[in-house]
């Protein structure tokens, strides 16, 4: 199972930590573990402040950090990640699990 750690305070995003894997096929053929990966790829490339950010991405683990404050346009990016990822939870909620704190 993917598990997804989500920590925001008075609303702003703090970090993303993403674990484990969904094993809803073999490896190579998984389509929800290809769905996290495109969508966690996807977000951390549109990120704009890159400087204001740790980053992780390997296979069954990924982390976003801020380091300070958030720009509106980063914001954004974070919050399309989020909803992108709640989506895929929707209808695979054997595979992943969200957390928000």
């Amino acid at each position: 199972m993917v598990h997804v750690a989500i920590k925001k305070e008075a609303g702003k995003f703090l970090s993303l930590k993403v674990k484990g894997h969904a094993d809803s096929a073999p490896h190579g053929q998984d389509l929800v573990c290809s769905a996290i990966s495109a969508v966690l790829t996807g977000g951390f490339n549109a990120i704009e402040s890159k400087n204001n950010f740790h980053f992780r991405l390997n296979e069954g683990d990924a982390e976003l950090i801020a380091k300070g404050p958030v720009s509106n346009h980063d914001e954004i990016v974070i919050e399309t990640i989020i909803t992108s990822l709640e989506t895929i939870a929707e209808g695979k909620k054997k595979f992943i699990k969200i957390e928000i704190q």
